[in-house]
């Protein structure tokens, strides 16, 4: 490909412009736990942080959670371990999470570059 043809945007891949079609969430991922959805305040891939958070979890401790999100028409929902980096009223929740299988992960590395403008 010349350098021409790059400028000028022809030769683009199909990949690139489905994914500009799609729109552009405007909040990151919501997370469940014990059957509270929490909009997170910050979400990056591989932790997060929930402020005011009212539930029982304490620091240290391992917990099981849902991460859903809607990427155009397809709705996810998929399951997720986490541990509690800190937890009090002033910072709220903040968790460490493994990441969920590779098929999910890269829904969600798509939802968070949607979400992000990247």
């Amino acid at each position: 490909m010349s350098w021409l043809s790059k400028l000028s945007g022809r030769g683009k891949s199909t990949a690139a412009s489905a994914s500009n079609a799609k729109e552009r969430p405007a909040d990151p991922p919501t997370i469940r736990i014990d059957s509270h959805e929490y909009v997170p305040e910050e979400f990056v891939l591989g932790s997060f942080r929930i402020r005011p958070y009212d539930g029982d979890l304490i620091a240290k401790q391992q917990f099981d959670f849902r991460i859903l999100f809607r990427l155009g028409e397809e709705h996810s929902d998929f399951a997720c371990r986490g541990v509690v980096v800190k937890m009090d009223e002033q910072a709220g929740l903040v968790a460490r999470f493994h990441q969920p299988p590779p098929a999910h992960t890269r829904k969600l590395i798509e939802y968070l570059k949607l979400w992000k403008g990247l």
